[in-house]
């Protein structure tokens, strides 16, 4: 512990600066660090006499959706804080995610996507 401290029993400034550094480029990671989605959100619509489940499935920065088992769109999305924005095929899409990452709600979406607004999207168990 006597190498950390100069003539006069103060921590070296070489200590002190190298720990601000490290500390910096510790939070530095940590805020960088890419933040993803994993796995299936999913939504039912009860129309009438017919039930329609429309899931999106996130690996890496991707998305993918299906109707039903069917796959019928993949693209891209991005997540800042709670704020997922997805672009799948031409058609963008806002969702505010919940803070437990369980679900979101779509905020909007381009042309007839727009329908979905305020639909919640609930991650599935497995």
């Amino acid at each position: 512990m006597d190498g950390l401290k100069d003539k006069n029993g103060k921590l070296k400034k070489s200590w002190l600066i190298g720990g601000i550094v490290v500390l910096v480029i510790i939070v530095g990671l940590i805020v960088l660090m890419p933040r993803h989605l994993s796995g299936k959100y999913s939504h039912t619509t009860n129309l009438l006499l017919s039930k329609s489940t429309d899931t999106l499935e996130f690996k890496g920065s991707k998305v993918t959706e299906f109707s039903g088992n069917k796959k019928v769109n993949e693209g891209t999305y991005q997540l800042k804080g709670d704020q997922l924005t997805m672009k799948i095929n031409e058609t963008n899409m806002t969702a505010t995610l919940a803070k437990d990452k369980k679900s979101f709600v779509v905020d909007s979406a381009d042309g007839l996507a727009d329908l979905a607004k305020g639909f919640k999207y609930t991650k599935s168990a497995d």
